[in-house]
């Protein structure tokens, strides 16, 4: 009995060896379907990548196409209308030397503070031998393409302008109009509208090389001059400025009377552009930077507008000008109707200003802003000596109101650095609790 006893024990043992290796093999079978299904899982991981990377690459390409969409739907009409009136041959063998000059003068309008027009004009009239009629005429009408397209691809990539800053433009674009429309019922003799461009390229030639070079605006907000002594003077710590802005946030909210001041000022730099953009076919952009750079900044910590977004900004605001300015020159009868040769050298150069344009607003970083203003310095001193040399010779009057106006922009940047000043010493004396002297 002992001995089946003892077989019976073998017998289980077997079974359960039998059963464990059984166990092992089904344990080492699920484990090489777990692999299977962990690798199957990496490679559809691996595809989902490859189809996620084709479709970013795919919405990158759109978003790229998308950008020259103005440009796109141009050219097909553009081309249309110059077949169709047999405009083609005729309007480049003719103003051939406009074309190369507008595909400079699109790259400026795209990025920088200046429309085409600073270059449409003044090449439009001393070299082609436009009437300065005809030279504003041809400026509004070509930016009325550059620099839409050009808006167009401002707003593509910075939509948060409208977001941020879209009642200032509605403002600003208001009394544009508003100027502009006064402006088409003043009439002003030719020479009085060569002098009105002279003195405004080279004023805002100042204004421009003053804020870029002498004026930058701090990560607190307040503004601060490059010469000036302040900057050797005692700063406190980050943290406590951070601090001191949560604390003072509720005092740059604008006191009513002072937001009323700044809606004149506003509304006077806006009117003054649209007047200057209905005589020689540009200025809106350029009076909507003075106020942002020199005025507008500085009426508080939260308000700075980066040199960046101004230039985004004034490509709008002249777009808009230029819209609504081409609109009542077409509409013109008259002796001040657009003429047949300025609708042959619009022919000629719209289709490389809805291309350059855009492509210049691609441009707006400090390198290529840099050499395009430096550039400009040497036009603006050029066409004021060329100008000068060629019209006004010895006219001492029109010499003494040129004299005048520069002296005038030279006082308001004058006032604006001393208000630059005051702000700087106000903010350290804050900072610190102690009374900031010697500035």
């Amino acid at each position: 009995g002992g001995a089946e006893e003892g077989a019976g024990v073998g017998d289980a043992e077997v079974v359960s060896a039998v059963g464990c290796a059984e166990g092992s093999g089904v344990g080492a079978a699920d484990d090489k379907g777990v692999d299977a299904v962990e690798v199957d899982c990496a490679v559809d991981c691996a595809e989902g990548l490859k189809v996620r990377a084709a479709d970013d690459k795919r919405v990158v390409g759109e978003a790229e196409v998308l950008r020259f969409l103005p440009a796109l739907l141009f050219l097909p009409i553009w081309l249309t209308i110059a077949i169709r009136e047999d405009l083609l041959a005729t309007s480049f063998r003719q103003y051939y030397p406009l074309s190369i000059a507008m595909i400079f003068g699109s790259l400026i309008a795209g990025s920088t503070p200046l429309g085409g027009g600073v270059v449409a004009f003044p090449v439009s009239v001393l070299s082609i031998k436009f009437t300065p009629s005809q030279g504003r005429d041809f400026s509004l009408m070509i930016q009325s393409c550059g620099m839409a397209a050009a808006s167009f691809l401002v707003l593509t990539k910075r939509p948060y302008l409208l977001k941020d800053h879209g009642s200032l433009l509605a403002k600003t674009s208001l009394c544009n109009v508003i100027g502009l429309i006064c402006g088409a019922f003043v009439v002003v003799p030719p020479f009085i509208a060569m002098c009105i461009y002279t003195t405004s390229v080279a004023g805002f030639a100042i204004i421009l090389a003053y804020v870029e070079r002498c004026v930058h605006y701090e990560r607190g907000g307040l503004p601060l001059s490059h010469s000036s002594d302040m900057q050797q003077t005692v700063r406190s710590d980050s943290s406590a400025s951070l601090k001191e802005d949560e604390e003072s946030e509720h005092d740059n909210s604008p006191q009513p009377q002072a937001a009323n001041v700044d809606l004149i000022l506003l509304a006077t730099f806006s009117f003054i552009g649209g007047f200057m953009s209905s005589k020689i076919g540009t200025g809106a952009d350029m009076a909507w930077y003075a106020y942002g750079a020199l005025v507008h900044n500085l009426k508080g910590r939260n308000t700075i507008i980066c040199d960046n977004d101004l230039t985004s900004m004034s490509i709008i605001v002249m777009t808009v000008t230029s819209i609504f300015g081409t609109m009542l020159s077409v509409t013109t009868s008259g002796d001040e109707a657009v003429t047949t040769d300025v609708y042959h050298a619009f022919i000629a150069c719209a289709c490389f200003v809805v291309l350059g344009a855009p492509l210049g607003s691609l441009l707006l970083s400090k390198h290529y802003q840099r050499r395009l203003k430096n550039l400009f310095y040497i036009l603006a001193a050029l066409q004021l000596l060329i100008f000068g040399v060629v019209k006004i010779r010895d006219d001492v009057v029109a010499w003494c109101v040129i004299g005048g106006s520069l002296s005038l922009v030279m006082f308001g940047i004058t006032i604006t650095n001393r208000s630059f000043y005051s702000l700087r010493r106000k903010k350290l004396e804050v900072e610190t609790g102690k009374r900031v002297v010697g500035v």
